[in-house]
């Protein structure tokens, strides 16, 4: 009976500090909040959590004609923003979303300019999609560069050509490690670089 109230004794303190952590990382990581069931809600039932999920079976009806899952991008900005600028040595950090592309601009003091740059990206990368690019850049006025951006849009005239330009601009900063075997650093494909990029790196 002793060992059997011991047992007890040890999980239920287990469980209090299990609770406690988990209070103390709510309160540590205080990350701009990207809610699934604000921005894509299914009818109006408020039974739906936090959590995305839907499951389909085989020979359930299709649906037709649902629209595209809607992408907050101002708030992947502001998300990706906060991240970054919880990592070491990072100062200041500002965020353009387009379509495809993630456009971060950030200030720091580590001395490793190309681990730096890794790190932001990476961060980057664990927020969008998987179609997505990244690019980075700790040169001097890139933030407040990126910035004067903000206001455009697909409709933009010459966008791509504008768009092409300011990634020229960041790719000439560290970008960090290869994504993987077949992608560069930014999660580009082989042969994926846009005609003007590519006439102007020379590919």
């Amino acid at each position: 009976m002793k060992k059997l109230g011991m047992f007890l004794l040890i999980g239920l303190m287990l469980a209090g500090c299990g609770g406690g952590d988990q209070k103390k990382m709510g309160q540590e990581y205080k990350f701009s909040k990207t809610n699934v069931k604000d921005e894509n809600r299914i009818g109006n039932n408020m039974n739906y959590g936090d959590f995305g999920y839907m499951r389909h079976m085989s020979g359930d009806k299709v649906k037709t004609g649902n629209a595209v899952p809607y992408l907050n991008r101002q708030k992947l900005a502001d998300m990706i923003s906060d991240m970054v600028l919880q990592l070491p040595n990072i100062k200041d950090v500002g965020t353009l979303v387009t379509d495809e592309e993630v456009l971060i601009g950030y200030k720091t003091t580590n001395k490793d300019r190309n681990a730096a740059a890794d790190q932001v990206k990476m961060t980057g990368f664990s927020v969008v999609p998987r179609y997505y690019h990244v690019y980075v850049s700790d040169e001097k006025g890139m933030i407040d560069k990126i910035e004067q951006y903000q206001s455009l849009n697909n409709d933009t005239e010459q966008i791509e050509g504008i768009m092409d330009q300011l990634i020229l601009q960041m790719k000439k900063a560290p970008q960090g490690k290869k994504w993987n075997y077949g992608e560069n650093e930014n999660g580009e494909m082989n042969g994926e670089t846009n005609s003007m990029r590519g006439q102007m790196e020379g590919k």
